[in-house]
């Protein structure tokens, strides 16, 4: 084992370049979308003949489905293989090339390198570069998920070892890049404490030994004297880095394993092939247009028993045909999310536009945002806090898996007082009134337990009742709200109170009292809490021609956004 990693050592500076263009067999693109063509350009520094196989097994699966070229990177040796790609993707009648970094960092010196290199080289087809791996949700997960699976952590001392930096100034950039994804991965758990470790590359006139000893000295002092007298505390060691692997013995991992101190325990990690793949995949699907045909739509609602779920399958009928639609009903239960994800991966999707049927528009918006990566990649992160269901005891943990998917998640959706909704509410007055002037309109939604968000609610239903007001029921005597606050007792019991007396108001001023559920479907609690009073009860939003084009106008809106993030990548690119 001592001979082998001594010859890690020696070979570890022995950079292999190489590139991989798909065969002519495989149909990238229709006749139709050969006038947009964009090329894929894949780069990764050289990690040696294992570890170079394992991203040629990852690109290889991606470069099935798009024209695509894999470049390794080494020293100015690169430029010429750089040239060799380039030419050939421009040989497939590329006209735009998406650079898709297998990096951690961009401050990682072979990717300031490659970077360089086309910048100068790629002269005939414009290239945008989307963000390196490292800045993705797909690596924040990755080391998340090999953390969750240690023993338990409490009292433990995390390091986390990165690999990569020529010198002191490159090592102090990526050591940032690593603080951020650890302390991103490591959320939620209960370590001791947690920091990462960039690791120098060694130098061609480096002596081994001297290389070697002083990376032992790097561990060694990275476990303050605290750290380690206390034997009971642990000491834990991860390699997090597309490091050198030039077999399963010559490798970043069994290097530190002969290195680490008696004190620290190296828990073994990569990432696989498959991983690789569908980062890929999806960085590909985040830089290409979309059209309503391979446009995914998730709606996501509460849900109930059948007929109420059935209300919502028979609303969006009508899109069916038009758009690739799975359904999600829940309160953010994370495998009913990723059973609609793998469906519309499955079927062909490119993305997934989420359409939250929910009142407010920022109900478990957290939650799913989280669970789709989009709090960790700043371009599609949501920093507000949610409302709705999910501020009253239902977030998930900020240690729960994140769901991977090929797709990139657009969020949309939360009616909140729409036109459209104002509208088919009026709708559904309008079908049980016979005499309007003699007709109390009386709109109740679910409701809030925190006052303030209540409020909003309400506000919300004072806008709607306006609107209807407004736009044909102004011969109705009066439109009153209220919110049954109907998942806590002691808050609903004032509200039941409120919309009974609004109720025995208007019977006794001679008028129908006509209540309107402010709600997705059907009705709320009012035949529970109503039941010996006399009214109307009508329904919710759908099953209704209105709801279908809200539905709709959530899916352009899904499409203009992930539209106007192409633009602004190409814009930051000139």
């Amino acid at each position: 084992m001592f001979s082998a990693i001594k010859t890690v050592k020696t070979v570890i500076s022995f950079y292999l370049l190489a590139f991989v263009l798909p065969g002519s067999g495989g149909a990238h693109a229709t006749a139709a979308e050969a006038a947009d063509q964009t090329g894929f350009l894949v780069v990764a520094a050289d990690r040696g003949f294992v570890g170079n196989e394992e991203i040629r097994d990852a690109f290889e699966s991606f470069a099935t489905h798009h024209p695509a070229a894999l470049v390794f990177v080494t020293d100015e040796r690169t430029r010429q293989t750089l040239q060799s790609a380039l030419a050939s993707l421009q040989n497939h009648d590329i006209n735009r090339i998406v650079v898709l970094p297998l990096f951690i960092s961009t401050a990682e010196p072979r990717y300031q390198l490659v970077h360089k290199l086309i910048t100068k080289e790629n002269q005939a087809v414009p290239a945008v570069f989307s963000p390196p791996y490292g800045e993705s949700y797909f690596a924040v997960e990755a080391l998340a998920s090999r953390l969750r699976a240690m023993e338990p952590a409490t009292r433990q001392h995390l390091l986390v070892v990165g690999y990569g930096a020529q010198d002191d100034t490159s090592r102090r950039a990526m050591h940032n890049d690593w603080i951020r994804i650890t302390r991103q991965a490591s959320q939620g758990m209960n370590f001791r404490s947690t920091s990462p470790l960039i690791l120098l590359e060694k130098k061609e006139d480096e002596a081994s030994e001297n290389y070697s000893n002083a990376i032992k000295q790097q561990l060694a002092r990275a476990f303050s004297p605290a750290k380690s007298a206390a034997k009971n505390s642990g000491n834990r060691v991860i390699a997090f880095a597309l490091g050198p692997k030039h077999d399963n013995m010559m490798s970043l991992e069994a290097r530190l394993e002969w290195l680490l101190p008696k004190n620290a325990i190296l828990d073994h990690f990569q990432i696989g092939p498959q991983h690789l793949t569908m980062w890929m995949e999806r960085e590909a699907n985040r830089n290409l247009p979309l059209t309503a045909e391979n446009t995914g739509v998730i709606l996501f609602a509460h849900g109930s028993d059948f007929h109420w779920n059935e209300n919502l399958r028979t609303a969006v009928q009508p899109l069916m045909n038009r758009y690739k639609i799975e359904f999600a009903f829940s309160m953010a239960d994370p495998l009913t999310i990723e059973r609609a994800l793998r469906k519309l991966e499955q079927r062909g999707a490119k993305a997934a536009v989420i359409v939250s049927a929910y009142a407010t528009k920022n109900s478990f918006r957290k939650e799913i945002t989280r669970m789709v990566g989009m709090d960790i990649e700043a371009h599609q992160a949501d920093q507000h806090t949610a409302h709705g269901h999910a501020q009253d005891g239902h977030g998930a943990s900020s240690a729960a898996p994140r769901i991977l998917t090929s797709l990139p998640v657009i969020w949309t959706g939360g009616y909140e007082d729409s036109p459209l909704f104002a509208k088919a509410l009026l709708d559904r007055a309008l079908a049980l009134s016979r005499d309007p002037s003699k007709e109390t309109i009386i709109l109740t939604a679910h409701g809030m337990h925190d006052d303030q968000r209540n409020n909003e609610w309400l506000q919300n239903l004072e806008s709607i009742a306006q609107q209807m007001h407004n736009n044909g029921g102004e011969n109705f005597r009066a439109f009153k709200v209220a919110t049954w606050r109907e998942d806590w007792p002691e808050k609903r019991a004032p509200w039941v109170k409120k919309i009974r007396a609004m109720i025995t108001e208007a019977g006794q001023q001679g008028d129908t009292a006509i209540v309107i559920p402010a709600r997705t479907t059907a009705t709320g609690p009012e035949k529970k809490f109503l039941s010996d009073l006399k009214f109307k009860l009508g329904e919710g939003f759908a099953p209704h021609p209105l709801f279908t084009q809200w539905v709709d106008e959530q899916i352009q809106q899904g499409l203009k956004l992930h539209a106007d993030a192409l633009v602004r990548q190409e814009i930051s690119e000139k």
